[in-house]
């Protein structure tokens, strides 16, 4: 697996290199309605401590930590608390919080050449960071890896209960 890994994170370095000529709109947008979104964390070759973040536009405080690129184990995951509806926007930001401090977001456009998108594959999708401001970093983007993972919404075991429940009520009314 950890191989695997590495190879998908080369993979992400060099078409990063290629793929920041032309800087595009690194938004992540959901695949299909009621999507449980999963962000796994795939590697990092950084210096500099850094955050990965998603922006909640309905938090105060803008966002919720989710891995750390120096505390999180390799294929440590975090599931959003929330689904998605198809073509919702789903933004990141990544803080470097030791080292040369700053932060970058998938929302402003100023930042985007910080990070490399792979959404080749929409239900699965690569994020590669730079955590030096550029130009001044080394543009490899393996600074930290995530994946986001997009998959439909699990219904939980209290609402199947309350599915049943309602079908049963429904069944003896049909009875009586």
């Amino acid at each position: 697996m950890k191989n695997r890994n590495t190879i998908i994170a080369l993979a992400i370095t060099s078409a990063a290199t290629m793929a920041h000529a032309d800087i595009a709109d690194p938004g992540i947008y959901s695949p299909f309605d009621n999507a449980q979104v999963k962000v796994t964390f795939i590697s990092s070759s950084a210096g500099y401590t850094g955050v990965f973040n998603w922006i909640n536009p309905d938090l105060e405080s803008g966002g919720l930590t989710l891995l750390n690129n120096h505390e999180s184990a390799t294929g440590e995951s975090v599931f959003l608390p929330t689904t998605f509806q198809q073509g919702e926007r789903i933004d990141f930001s990544y803080e470097v919080i030791r080292g040369g401090l700053d932060l970058f977001e998938t929302s402003d456009a100023a930042d985007w050449a910080q990070f490399s998108i792979d959404a080749s594959d929409p239900n699965n999708v690569w994020i590669g960071v730079e955590d030096i401001r550029l130009p001044g970093g080394d543009s490899d983007f393996n600074d930290a890896v995530f994946q986001v993972s997009f998959s439909p919404a699990v219904p939980t075991p209290g609402s199947i209960a309350l599915m049943g429940t309602g079908m049963l009520m429904v069944s003896r009314r049909r009875r009586g």
